[in-house]
């Protein structure tokens, strides 16, 4: 989290509020943490920036790593939904954060939703990206 402030510091970048990418309530049960929300959260209170329990993951998806890129966009397409709570970002900045970002289909997905939904900006902020090595 405090890596990640400093980067968006460095960026200057602004917004309004904190989302996370959910796991499936089967998953976080079973791994007993979430840690973009872990991440999300800590970084709130280094910005004293309201985190949002907005979105949740309406489909059980198949872990993404195993899965091209093609097979990723069509796994997380209509698998998130939001709680009355997004309501508060309609044209509003949001930050939205992910653990890892490896192509971008799962923050693609809830962007789109979100721009829906009336958000002005989505910022997406990640701790990792995959490196491809050939």
């Amino acid at each position: 989290s405090k890596i990640m402030k400093e980067k968006l510091d460095t960026q200057n970048i602004n917004y309004d509020y904190i989302l996370y990418v959910p796991l499936h309530k089967k998953r976080e049960r079973k791994r007993g943490f979430n840690q973009s929300k872990l991440i999300a959260k800590k970084l709130g209170k280094i910005e004293n920036i309201k985190v949002l329990d907005s979105i949740y993951r309406n489909k059980n998806t198949t872990k993404l790593f195993k899965l091209t890129n093609e097979e990723r966009s069509r796994e997380v397409k209509n698998a998130f939904g939001f709680y009355k709570s997004i309501d508060l970002c309609k044209n509003k900045n949001v930050l939205l954060i992910d653990d890892i970002f490896t192509t971008g289909s799962t923050v693609n997905e809830i962007s789109k939703m979100l721009k829906l939904k009336g958000v002005k900006k989505i910022y997406i902020c990640t701790f990792l990206t995959r490196i491809n090595c050939y």
